[in-house]
């Protein structure tokens, strides 16, 4: 086979390889991230706590930021690979610790996925940021 029989060979699989992996659809891995927002009196938390959706891994991941005596609460609304509703509100009280609490959900692929972030005295959510969607 000469040489360039067999370089026009390479590129043609490899071009079939390339067009294969990018046309096959699969679970994005960017993370969607939440802040919560202002108290009523106006006071921030944005830089308080941060949570992330990850679509790949149906993943939340929760981060608790400043040791201010609150907690991050994250609310989600989803769909379950069971066609289940998940509608909820998960507390995370790690007292300031940045390393973030993972939470796995089975989420239906291409469902929507609503969620946001808020802080909370233990018993009460204020300082509730804007609710982000994106899919699973």
């Amino acid at each position: 086979m000469k040489k360039s029989t067999r370089r026009a060979t390479t590129v043609g699989i490899g071009t079939l390889l390339a067009v294969g992996a990018i046309g096959a659809p699969q679970a994005q891995a960017l993370d969607v991230w939440v802040n919560p927002g202002h108290s009523k009196s106006g006071k921030s938390y944005v830089h308080a706590a941060r949570a992330a959706f990850t679509a790949k891994g149906d993943r939340f991941t929760v981060y608790d930021d400043a040791k201010d005596g609150y907690q991050p609460v994250v609310t989600i609304f989803a769909t379950k690979a069971d066609g289940r509703g998940i509608s909820g509100s998960y507390w995370y009280d790690k007292g300031g610790k940045t390393h973030g609490t993972i939470l796995h959900k089975n989420l239906k692929e291409g469902s929507k996925v609503k969620f946001r972030l808020c802080m909370s005295n233990g018993r009460n959510q204020f300082a509730c940021g804007k609710y982000r969607t994106t899919t699973a």
